[in-house]
């Protein structure tokens, strides 16, 4: 993304062209989306306007009863007309005033977005830090699964501010998640089972902790195919993992055909899952209800430390199915209006 500063109309008229829409934005200004979309969406030039009140005392006043709401778009003649206006002039304000006088769409605000914080004028640096916690924790679950909504998601959460504080975070997260799941791989092929388990939720938290960060910065096709490997990967792993256990014991034996059959069930099921919240499409609720394979293991983990793990490999894919039964029932529910 190229930035180029620029001080007065003149500046501004040389890298415009006609058909160019420019957005303007209050020095400082936090919105959501939703707000620069309706702006920006093609026709006359708009601007974001909300109610007289004393949280919005310092936008401009646009009227007796309005003043700016801090988003405006405006077109390339406005530019063109401050340009040839002799003198120094406000740029920002005075393109804003152009628009009022052209006769601009308004887009309507509540004052009470202000109050929520949805759209609020970052002025100093404690109103930075509520701002960028507020935003930390609006930030979506990221995907289904009871085990990642419930345990992991919340928990990275809480070290969301450290997570996104640095750029190198999201540069080495796939590799040490990467290292995590070859070392539940390895501990699996050397007879420590429950340790493996162990690592296995630290992997969960990685992958957690990956989709987490794409919500804020923008993930290249390399990042998001890395990510959705690990995940397949660790998956496979689950499927497999009886399997590794005894093949790498003593006696290089087949596992118990109960864990041997039912830990494939058992991540059949978590894509089973996964495909049905996929065709779900927009109209995804309670897509928290459905087995993941951060629960799995969560699971696992404790069965494998007190030797009960055949039991838990048969509890845990008849859940799964009870998890995808009792989700699809209230899915399909017809939404409260």
């Amino acid at each position: 993304l190229k930035v180029t500063p620029v001080r007065q109309a003149a500046d501004l008229m040389a890298i415009v062209q006609a058909d160019d829409r420019i957005v303007l934005v209050a020095d400082g200004l936090r919105a959501g989306g939703t707000h620069y979309a309706a702006i920006a969406r093609p026709g006359s030039p708009a601007i974001l306007v909300t109610g007289d009140t004393v949280l919005t005392q310092g936008f401009e006043r646009i009227d007796a009863t309005r003043r700016w709401g801090g988003l405006a778009a405006i077109s390339q003649p406005m530019v063109s007309e401050l340009a040839a206006m002799p003198g120094e002039w406000d740029m920002m304000l005075t393109l804003l005033r152009m628009a009022v006088q052209s006769g601009a769409r308004r887009l309507y605000c509540e004052p009470a977005l202000f109050e929520q914080g949805e759209i609020a004028i970052v002025a100093d640096r404690p109103t930075a830090a509520l701002i960028e916690q507020s935003s930390l924790q609006q930030v979506e679950y990221g995907g289904m699964g009871l085990g990642r909504s419930a345990i992991m998601m919340p928990l990275v959460r809480l070290a969301g501010p450290l997570l996104v504080k640095s750029p190198n975070t999201a540069r080495y997260l796939p590799y040490v998640t990467a290292l995590l799941w070859i070392a539940v791989a390895l501990l699996a092929a050397g007879g420590l089972a429950a340790a493996g388990a162990l690592v296995a939720v630290l992997g969960g938290l990685g992958l957690a902790a990956m989709r987490f960060l794409s919500a804020f910065r923008a993930e290249s096709a390399a990042q998001d195919r890395a990510r959705d490997l690990i995940r397949t990967f660790a998956l496979l792993l689950l499927a497999l993992f009886p399997w590794l256990v005894a093949l790498a014991g003593r006696d290089h034996a087949m596992p118990p055909f109960a864990q041997a059959a039912l830990a494939p069930c058992l991540a059949a099921g978590i894509l089973l899952a996964r495909a049905l919240y996929e065709d779900m499409g927009e109209k995804r609720r309670f897509h928290w209800l459905l087995p993941d394979a951060d629960q799995a293991w969560v699971m696992l983990a404790p069965a494998l430390l007190f030797g009960i793990a055949p039991l838990m490999f048969a509890i845990l894919p008849l859940l799964a199915l009870l998890q995808i039964l009792l989700w699809l029932r209230l899915a399909r529910r017809p939404a409260a209006s």
